[in-house]
């Protein structure tokens, strides 16, 4: 992988965060977008936000943020 490539990941992800922070802003959430915040919320959030608008976008972001942090 080459300087470039790591760097466009490290954006990449950054915004993704952002883009989940936005997300979570809307939902039922006590959590940040640190490492442990978001596997609180992949394992808590659906209990009470599961039906919200935005849910499942701020799942799909977290899964990847967390996937990506591995």
């Amino acid at each position: 992988m080459t300087t470039l490539q790591v760097k466009s990941n490290i954006f990449e992800i950054l915004n993704l965060r952002s883009q989940w922070e936005e997300l979570a802003s809307n939902l039922n959430v006590d959590a940040n977008s640190s490492i442990q915040g978001l596997q609180w919320f992949v394992e808590n959030s659906h209990k009470n936000n599961r039906f919200k608008s935005g849910w499942d976008e701020a799942m799909t972001i977290a899964q990847i943020i967390l996937k990506s942090s591995k």
